[in-house]
């Protein structure tokens, strides 16, 4: 296996984690070999296109990989104990208490016949251990729904047909992080609103981020995103990471992965005037039908032959930026993944 960064500020850990569904010559691998680790403070980002993994992903970090979905290698720890063998007793205390998640459809995500004060009473009498006193855990609701700017005796009473999308994410923020969980992961929290619901939940997730020291994982294809909030990147291409680093690295490095450059050249700009933004070609391949060597081979303007049947290694730099790629790799010293 490759090695993890394991000291004393690591949090959750990604030890060459694969994620298969299906069985026998059907199965594909929806994650493959995929190695991080998540410092406590960060806000991490998991980039990539549709299908590309971060999703499977962000759900073998909870362990609920929807099924036919599995894991059939490596581990996720947290805190150093490792999750995959795990009974679903410590699972479970380990959820919400420790580890919490947004998913991306959190805006049909509450009970419709019950008010939202009623779901959160029905947390908190499932987690005593966290607040013993219910009125402390109701008070804690109310000071989360001010920090994601919504009046506590409104949402308190209301149904969720009564709240627009962008009031149902920003509970659903409220609730992950009812329970003060070291982690909290987001799955593209920002998708399904308008461009003003996204620049306020962008903004509330920073200060979030600022004023409770909360970590955050933080799942999307938006890059612009991505450079606003995020500490760390890591960048996946048809269920493997091609690039990781800090957010400088990512977007500012003279190293970088073809897929990252396309990737930046594909965002639009309000600022140039005549600019034409550069679609990438062809399409993110067939997870039962992969390519030999690099999997964006296909797709890539720097390709040689050796890319067409050998698959890059992650190769690092002194400061832990790891780039998969033959090509821009030429001339690094190969190294063992050490940290993502």
């Amino acid at each position: 296996m490759n090695s993890v960064n394991t000291d004393d500020q690591t949090l959750l850990e990604i030890d060459d984690l694969t994620v298969a569904f299906g069985d026998g010559a059907g199965s594909v691998r929806a994650v493959e070999n995929v190695s991080l680790s998540v410092a406590a403070g960060e806000i991490y980002a998991l980039v990539g296109e549709s299908g590309c993994g971060k999703s499977t992903l962000a759900y073998s970090m909870l362990q609920i990989v929807p099924q036919p979905g599995r894991i059939i290698g490596g581990d996720v720890r947290f805190r150093g104990r490792g999750m995959v063998t795990m009974s679903k007793r410590d699972l479970n205390a380990l959820r919400s208490a420790e580890l919490a998640m947004v998913f991306q459809g959190a805006m049909n995500a509450f009970n419709p016949v019950v008010t939202i004060g009623t779901q959160v009473d029905h947390i908190l009498q499932a987690h005593p251990e966290v607040f013993p006193d219910p009125k402390e855990g109701r008070n804690h609701f109310e000071h989360l729904l001010e920090l994601v700017q919504l009046p506590p005796k409104r949402i308190w009473k209301s149904f969720e047909s009564q709240l627009s999308g962008g009031m149902k994410q920003r509970v659903a923020i409220a609730v992950a992080l009812l329970l003060q969980p070291s982690v909290v992961i987001l799955d593209e929290p920002t998708t399904a609103l308008d461009v003003l619901n996204q620049r306020l939940v962008i903004d509330i997730l920073k200060d979030l981020h600022r004023d409770l020291g909360v970590t955050i994982v933080f799942v999307t294809h938006d890059l612009a995103v991505v450079a606003e909030v995020a500490t760390r990147v890591a960048v996946m291409y048809a269920g493997r990471l091609v690039e990781t680093g800090t957010v400088e690295e990512i977007f500012k490095a003279e190293r970088r992965h073809p897929y990252v450059e396309a990737l930046i050249n594909a965002i639009p700009s309000v600022l140039d005037v005549g600019l034409t933004v550069e679609p990438i070609g062809g399409a993110v391949p067939n997870l039962a039908d992969l390519p030999a060597g690099c999997r964006f081979a296909p797709r890539c303007g720097l390709a040689e032959e050796i890319c067409q049947h050998t698959e890059p290694p992650l190769l690092g730099d002194d400061g832990g930026h790891l780039v998969a790629c033959h090509v821009v790799n030429r001339n690094a010293v190969p190294m063992e993944v050490s940290e993502a």
